[in-house]
């Protein structure tokens, strides 16, 4: 194995920042642009395009790493994988996208129509989203320099194009634009290097494992993307927004944390796929204590700076209904976390993805029945749909974790004892944070202050400890620095 993992989750994380953060704080600016009412409106659209988007993938995103890292060393086996895929995932992306089409032209008005239709040619560039295989191909010094590119591009034609309060169809077709590049920059790169052949198709044997897939991706609407559509259609799509801003800022670091849990995925799949079972557990454990030791610090942190960055990314008292739900969002991150590591690197890795699908229903379900009777009450609000999401997943990661430890016998636990050391640190910003706020220094300059105190006492406080996985990742960092110092 070449590849280092380590050099690979710096690539991610690089990849993570531009394809993530940068369009989020662009979307500052936008939020401060247009006009509120017209970003709830664009809102609104996203949130179902969301929706068209999960079918159109069909599930070959996540399959498609698992099985082409199973493969990669097999050049033509890799090639009719890919071309499989590619090829099913044409027909699902077309028979959507007319889907999509016919029900917005005979359902919406007409400038709501305008911002559906330009927002669902993003379903047509899906069809060449082919990441998937840069991803189990482990090729991410690629996908991280094409995507600064693009989304330098991206940025650019922001701050170009986007004036007025009422160009929000302009909006969309900049993000349809750049992802089009961005996908088509990625197929064309995959096919020099396996090229497409529509001979000798295995279609039929992926079906079922892609359709289990697809069930895994519409369980999870019965979580926020439930939340989000029946704020949409019970509340208003100002309520979205009040919903949906706390969520873009909070996948924001979620996505950038979990580059360290996807990267690995393909080295797992590979263990697991080789019998190398000892190699697959000492990979997990580690990769999962890496991954916590920054979890809780960040999670921590946007809960404590909730309302400065609320302040900050939209300038605007009409969405301080967001801070309550920014706080749950940020520790609703900790949860969803340890959800991104079980699914990806032991149910998906240990081929379980119906039992995945059983307790992801269940527990959806679950959900559905507390925002229906919230409903019923009057008391369904972005802040109560957001509590009862999270209840709803604490559940589900009981499950999860009675599965692994009885099921499959892997000794994998949230309460250890590395985790309640970086959790009880992370408390610390608490009364930092109230400390800075009590100088009445304005948003900004606490936000400059509060920040740099909390990682300097918390990664201080770890060193000091002599936390092993902290100084693991210390020298780590140090020896792959002197070694390009020296090159």
């Amino acid at each position: 194995m070449a590849k280092s993992v380590a050099a690979n989750s710096i690539y991610n994380f690089l990849l993570k920042f531009f394809r993530l953060i940068m369009p989020v704080i662009v979307s500052s600016y936008v939020i401060r642009t247009l006009d509120e009412q017209l970003y709830a409106e664009f809102l609104s659209a996203s949130t179902w395009l969301d929706l068209a988007l999960m079918f159109g993938v069909f599930g070959v995103t996540s399959y498609g790493i698992r099985e082409a890292a199973r493969v990669r060393d097999d050049q033509e086996r890799s090639r009719r994988l890919f071309s499989s895929l590619f090829s099913i995932n044409l027909v699902t992306n077309g028979v959507v996208l007319l889907a999509y089409t016919a029900v917005v032209l005979f359902s919406m008005e007409s400038m709501t129509r305008a911002i559906y239709l330009t927002l669902g040619l993003k379903v047509f560039a899906n069809i060449f989203l082919v990441e998937w295989l840069n991803e189990a191909m482990e090729n991410y010094r690629f996908i991280t320099v094409k995507t600064i590119l693009v989304r330098l591009i991206y940025t650019v034609l922001i701050f170009l194009f986007i004036h007025r309060p009422d160009d929000v169809v302009k909006y969309c077709v900049v993000i349809v634009a750049t992802d089009f590049l961005n996908n088509i920059i990625s197929f064309v790169y995959i096919n020099r290097r396996l090229p497409i052949s529509f001979r000798n198709l295995e279609i039929g044997r992926h079906l079922l494992p892609l359709i289990s897939m697809l069930i895994i991706s519409n369980v999870n609407m019965l979580y926020t993307q439930l939340d989000k559509m029946l704020l949409d259609r019970t509340v208003s799509s100002l309520a979205l927004a009040d919903y949906r801003i706390p969520q873009d800022i909070t996948n924001m670091i979620a996505n950038l944390l979990s580059s360290v849990v996807m990267v690995a995925v393909p080295r797992l799949a590979y263990y697991r796929g080789n019998g190398q079972q000892e190699e697959y557990r000492k990979l997990l454990h580690q990769g999962y204590r890496s991954f916590m030791l920054v979890v809780f610090p960040a999670c921590m942190g946007f809960a404590c700076l909730a309302r400065e960055v609320i302040v900050l990314y939209t300038d605007s008292s009409a969405y301080y209904g967001a801070i309550p739900v920014l706080v749950l969002f940020a520790f609703r991150t900790i949860e969803m976390s340890v959800y991104t590591v079980c699914a990806n690197q032991i149910f998906y890795v240990y081929n379980q993805e119906r039992v995945l699908v059983r307790l992801l229903l269940a527990c959806g379900l679950l959900n559905l029945l507390m925002n229906l009777l919230l409903i019923g009450t009057g008391t369904f609000t972005p802040v109560t749909a957001i509590l009862t999401t999270i209840l709803a997943e604490i559940l589900l990661l009981v499950l999860m974790f009675w599965f692994t430890q009885k099921k499959l016998e892997i000794d994998f636990h949230f309460f250890t004892r590395e985790n309640l050391r970086y959790f009880l640190l992370s408390l610390i910003f608490i009364p930092i944070t109230a400390a800075v706020r009590a100088l009445d220094l304005g948003e900004i300059l606490s936000a400059v202050i509060i920040i740099p105190a909390c990682v300097a006492v918390y990664f201080g406080a770890l060193l000091l400890l002599r936390d092993e996985t902290m100084w693991f990742l210390t020298r780590k960092a140090l020896r792959m620095f002197l070694g390009r110092l020296h090159r």
